[in-house]
């Protein structure tokens, strides 16, 4: 089977380049909007952060995917559940100024259907078996625990509330988690996937540890991990070091990209901790365990990393009332990371560790150094 990805360049968020690429991306793929379904839209809301800090799913593009369908008579539903204060993160977003278009919905506090997961309960929304298309539109950034978050683990976020969390507590490493990505995609079945990557997100992502990156780019596909990676390979990440590409059975030769050539688009994204040198990678179990750190200068004691523990190893309760972490028992799951709205919490690697990435450096630095004085000379 030959699984098809279209990739469109985007250089901004102006209605109409938007509506342009998103209309020739589905072209691209051969896929034809029905009329008068009930479609729901599932984006990226991982926590209160503006459009502009890149890393929710843009809502300039969502409308004009709101407009499309509007044009085909659908009925909208859009909706997430964010890892905190989810109707504080819709207004934040500026996803709840789409409410013109269609109902906005909080998936934490919808009615819900139980399944199974790895013999583990799941509540997911109603609403996902209740309407006639699901449009999952993930945002592209670079993740501390699993290297990338794109479709597959945008998914995710159908999970309600804290329970997570509690996903993250049973399934400590990238692999376990990945299994649950899976199955979760098996019961949501999303029929379009999208990627807002026209600004993503790079190094230690998905959120405001990262930084921001121009990729310029639309990806989307009927088929989540084939867009995932496609996607994974234009951030410039070795595709089989994403747990779920490699679990999803799908290899790169049934895959059929449509409109831009990978080569010609493909970057470098700064790798998050642990992606930053294929030695260190190899040679991780010789180091001691990173530690969970707090910048004292940027904390607001908002209490969210302690909240969003699943294993409760962090507190507050000390005497400045600055957060601590019991990294002995920690799990190096990342939420606090991925949480803080701050930037305050980072990992920082054992100082043996950094002893040698900074050795690993200098070869690197040397290299420039002398293309830079050649280049001199043959300007001379």
């Amino acid at each position: 089977m030959v699984y098809k990805v279209s990739v469109e360049k985007c250089d901004s968020y102006e209605p109409e380049k938007l509506r342009k690429v998103l209309e020739k991306s589905l072209e691209n793929i051969g896929y034809k909007l029905k009329e008068n379904q009930k479609v729901l839209i599932k984006p990226n809301l991982l926590g209160a952060f503006k459009p502009e800090q890149a890393i929710t799913t843009n809502p300039a593009i969502l409308e004009e995917l709101c407009k499309i369908l509007k044009g085909k008579n659908c009925e909208i539903f859009i909706g997430d559940s964010a890892g905190h204060d989810t109707e504080n993160v819709l207004e934040v977003s500026k996803i709840n100024t789409l409410s013109k278009y269609g109902k906005i919905l909080n998936f934490d506090k919808e009615n819900f259907k139980t399944f199974e997961i790895k013999g583990k309960k799941v509540n997911l929304p109603k609403i996902l078996f209740e309407v006639d298309l699901i449009i999952n539109f993930a945002k592209m950034k670079t993740h501390v625990f699993t290297g990338v978050t794109l479709c597959s683990k945008n998914l995710y976020g159908c999970i309600p509330g804290k329970l997570k969390n509690y996903f993250h507590k049973l399934n400590q490493t990238h692999g376990k988690l990945s299994e649950i990505l899976i199955e979760l995609n098996k019961i949501i079945k999303p029929q379009l996937n999208f990627i807002d990557a026209i600004v993503a997100i790079e190094g230690n992502g998905p959120a405001a540890s990262g930084e921001k990156v121009d990729s310029k780019l639309v990806l989307v596909s009927e088929n989540i991990f084939a867009v995932d990676i496609i996607g994974t390979e234009i951030m410039g990440f070795d595709v089989n070091s994403i747990e779920t590409n490699k679990l999803s059975g799908i290899k790169k030769q049934d895959i059929k990209v449509i409109g831009e050539k990978v080569e010609d688009v493909k970057m470098n994204f700064k790798k998050p901790s642990g992606f930053i040198n294929p030695v260190i990678v190899s040679l991780n179990k010789l180091f001691p365990n990173p530690r969970i750190s707090f910048d004292k200068e940027k904390c607001k004691k908002c209490n969210i990393c302690e909240n969003h523990c699943p294993v409760k190893v962090i507190s507050l309760e000390t005497n400045d009332g600055f957060p601590v972490c019991n990294n002995k028992d920690c799990i190096l799951c990342f939420c606090c990371v991925e949480m803080c709205p701050y930037d305050a919490v980072y990992l920082q690697d054992h100082w043996t560790k950094r002893f040698v990435k900074s050795i690993l450096k200098i070869p690197e630095k040397a290299i420039k150094r002398v293309k830079s004085l050649i280049k001199k000379e043959e300007v001379k």
